[in-house]
């Protein structure tokens, strides 16, 4: 048996299906979206139709039925709310011939059919000519395709069509309706409205009869915010990357003003943000376990006096990670700044990003110290090749979180082409759930994006913040986690309380000589 690949659009969610929906090529996809009330079940079926209906070429069909909504409120909301649908598609709906169906045409030819379903079970016993039932929509399909191939075909809240049947004569008939859809190599998706699993004694007749089973909810965060998850629960044909994953819904309107935020997706529509364990395996997989090797040769670190510390001619490589640990007033941003300058002196391209000082105030450090112009274009903004970027506190899950920070270190969310990040630096991660408090488990979050970064090519330099006094043996600081997760690890902070002289040492460095010593630092030594 030979697969082929049906390609939702949504990044994340292709991402997390490894690719696709993939289906046998002798048949065809069939899937169910099920959810409780609210959770964005009809957004993500009708998003999948839609993009699949612009996305045909061949002149084909797609039908959507609908219990619950009239064609005309589909329409409006495709237009008000999801307009990337417009564009170059040169959408237009055809005069309507029956008031409950409306005929959406695209520039190839595709038509989109939305019609709204109405069971027996919901009208008056003498609304004769009315009744619009699974065994009517089975009819429809085959009349449609004598017309013309018909592509998918999406039913809307199912279960509603059916509810005068016994749980066996449901499933029959949905059954009968994949058996059908398959025989003619149609794309089916059922929406299903599903109870509370308190409730639930039996698996549902949708779950018997589908191959790929998303299941969408929310889940209760200990901030009283309500998360939007989505899960596979059933999968025949193909693998997937198991566990809870984010999404989200944006309306239009949406700009990239402002990076990592709830309300910063790519453009209206679903966005799925797989875990950063599904992500972190996927980056696995995608480099077939082939881990890049560091760098043979040293890179400049941007202060001297941190390149001094090294030995021999040793020192960190590219894609080596480091973390600078900073006891106030140490100069942690100023420093992470200069790694990033040397990077720029270099060639390269960098990304700057910030939980402590918002961009004005990045751009004003950039302008009163002479080393980091390199930062700066000549009309005082900065350069090109340098993006800053300041998290303002968010809700957002850690999946959406790395998702986000990988994709600008790819070079996304920027004008023109991507242009890949070569250096990063991270200021600060000091308790990243105060200002993100979705994420519960920062020290997986940052291993994870260590590895990743590296297999993405990125040299980065992370800062965090200790207590003062560690550097002078008060306190009980323990600097075990950054010893096992990073590749270098510095500490810097002051000989005295009267913060007379800054200091810095190694305590880690994989594969390099290092003083064991302090060494004394210069913040401005050229």
């Amino acid at each position: 048996m030979t697969f082929a690949t049906l390609k939702t659009g949504i990044d994340g969610l292709d991402g997390v299906l490894a690719g696709g929906i993939r289906y046998p090529d002798d048949a065809a996809v069939f899937l169910c979206i099920a959810g409780g009330p609210g959770t964005g079940k009809t957004l993500l079926a009708l998003e999948m139709v839609v993009r699949a209906w612009l996305g045909d070429q061949d002149g084909a069909t797609f039908l959507y039925y609908s219990v619950e909504h009239a064609p005309d409120a589909i329409q409006k909301k495709l237009a008000s709310d999801f307009d990337w649908y417009r564009g170059e598609a040169a959408v237009e709906a055809l005069p309507k011939e029956v008031p409950s169906k409306l005929v959406m045409q695209a520039r190839s030819g595709s038509q989109l059919v939305l019609t709204q379903a109405r069971p027996a079970a919901m009208h008056q016993k003498s609304a004769r000519g009315t009744t619009v039932d699974i065994e009517w929509i089975l009819a429809e399909i085959e009349n449609q395709r004598m017309a013309n191939p018909v592509r998918m075909v999406v039913i809307d809240n199912v279960g509603l069509l059916l509810t005068d049947l016994e749980y066996f004569e449901k499933r029959a008939a949905l059954l009968e309706v994949r058996r059908r859809l398959l025989e003619h190599r149609i794309h089916g998706i059922f929406v299903m409205e599903e109870a509370h699993p308190r409730d639930l004694k039996l698996p549902s007749a949708e779950e018997f009869s589908t191959d790929l089973m998303l299941h969408l909810s929310f889940l209760d965060e200990a901030t009283e915010f309500k998360a939007r998850t989505l899960e596979i629960s059933k999968a025949r044909h193909q693998y997937y990357y198991r566990g809870v994953h984010h999404f989200s819904i944006a309306g239009r309107g949406i700009t990239r003003d402002v990076y990592l935020g709830a309300r910063n997706e790519r453009g209206p529509g679903i966005h799925v943000y797989p875990s950063v364990a599904a992500q972190l395996s996927m980056a696995r997989d995608q480099a077939q376990f082939a881990v890049p090797g560091r760098g043979e040769t040293s890179i400049d670190l941007g202060h001297p006096d941190l390149d001094r510390a090294f030995l021999r001619g040793t020192g960190p490589a590219l894609r080596s990670s480091t973390v600078l640990l900073a006891e106030p007033g140490t100069r942690a941003t100023f420093l992470a700044l200069r790694f990033l300058a040397a990077g720029l002196r270099n060639g390269e391209r960098v990304l700057f990003v910030s939980t402590r000082e918002d961009r004005d105030a990045v751009r004003r450090i950039c302008q009163r110290e002479p080393v980091l112009a390199p930062c700066l274009g000549p009309d005082g903004r900065f350069a090109d090749e340098f993006r800053v970027v300041y998290l303002h506190p968010e809700f957002i899950p850690p999946g959406k979180f790395n998702w986000d920070l990988i994709r600008l270190c790819q070079g996304g969310h920027a004008d023109g082409a991507p242009q890949r990040v070569t250096r990063m630096a991270f200021d600060n991660i000091y308790r990243l759930q105060d200002r993100f408090p979705l994420i519960t488990d920062q020290r997986f979050l940052i291993a994870a994006m260590l590895d990743m970064l590296r297999y993405e090519g990125v040299t980065p330099f992370f800062v965090d913040m200790i207590p003062p006094g560690a550097g002078q043996g008060r306190g009980n600081f323990d600097p075990s986690p950054y010893l096992v997760g990073f590749d270098n690890v510095f500490h810097t902070w002051f000989a005295d309380e009267n913060r007379n002289q800054p200091l810095i040492r190694v305590l880690k460095s994989v594969g390099n000589d290092y003083a064991n010593e302090p060494v004394a630092i210069d913040w401005r030594r050229t």
